[in-house]
């Protein structure tokens, strides 16, 4: 299990705004994340299936990459 924390551009106050949008593309495009977790809501829990394979570890991190890079864009 890991995490994504998201801050405010330049600054280290959470952005849970920024969180939110990338769990919301991720959904769009087919991939599964909790809400959002921490104080604020600012972090993204990454915990994939000890039972899965490599190919669909390695798609689901584009997909997550793409979606990181499309919610800053957004910004």
């Amino acid at each position: 299990v890991g995490g994504l924390q998201t801050v405010l551009a330049g600054k280290k106050e959470p952005d849970p705004e920024l969180a939110h949008r990338i769990v919301e593309l991720c959904f769009e495009r087919g991939l599964l994340f909790f809400a959002p977790a921490g104080a604020w809501g600012q972090t993204i829990k990454l915990c994939p299936p000890l039972t899965i394979t490599e190919e669909a570890l390695i798609e689901g991190m584009d997909v997550f990459a793409s979606a990181v890079d499309d919610a800053i864009a957004e910004q």
